[in-house]
């Protein structure tokens, strides 16, 4: 296991990738060792909180519904990066989408925040993955005018990153809803 920031780095970013391969269970155990680090290192909350809410959602990902809310609104309290405020909104909402229909009020809430703060942030590819949840929601609770209108912004916005691997993935999951 890496050590220091490097090890917390390296961590983090294959539990980012285990998670967005669907290999939620591997994606648990990197930033369980992510947040071991940091907790060892004495970082702030703001440089806890984030890792520890993409856990939650590597676990929720995996069937469980054993979540404290609280604490994970606590962690998006506590958080004083803006570059961080965007992710930390939208891996809440799709913690909230995957434990419940009761949370979808709720749920949309915190993809409002996340794609408000990324825009003032001017953080554009967290942009493209906030419109990317929205459809996700709106796909979720059947409007499909919204989820392909969000989707459309997404793509666009990963466009203009460069991000052609989620532009073709996006482009596929476009077509196969108006198929």
């Amino acid at each position: 296991m890496l050590s220091g920031s490097n090890g917390k780095m390296a961590n983090e970013s294959l539990g980012e990738t285990y998670f967005d391969m669907g290999e939620y269970r591997r994606s648990q155990k990197s930033l369980e060792r992510t947040v071991l680090l940091l907790e060892s290192m004495g970082y702030s909350p703001s440089n806890k909180n984030l890792p520890k809410i993409k856990l939650t959602r590597a676990e929720v990902m995996q069937g469980n519904p054993d979540i404290n809310l609280e604490r994970l609104f606590k962690h998006s309290d506590e958080n004083k990066y803006k570059c961080n405020e965007g992710r930390i909104a939208r891996h809440i909402g799709e913690i909230l989408l995957n434990i419940g229909e009761k949370y979808l009020p709720q749920v949309e809430i915190w993809a409002g925040k996340a794609i408000r703060a990324d825009d003032k942030n001017g953080i554009r590819w967290n942009l493209g993955m906030d419109y990317a949840f929205y459809f996700e929601l709106f796909k979720r609770k059947g409007d499909l005018s919204k989820a392909k209108e969000n989707l459309n912004k997404a793509i666009d916005i990963l466009k203009e990153c460069g991000a052609t691997g989620w532009v073709e993935k996006y482009e596929k999951e476009l077509a196969e809803l108006s198929s």
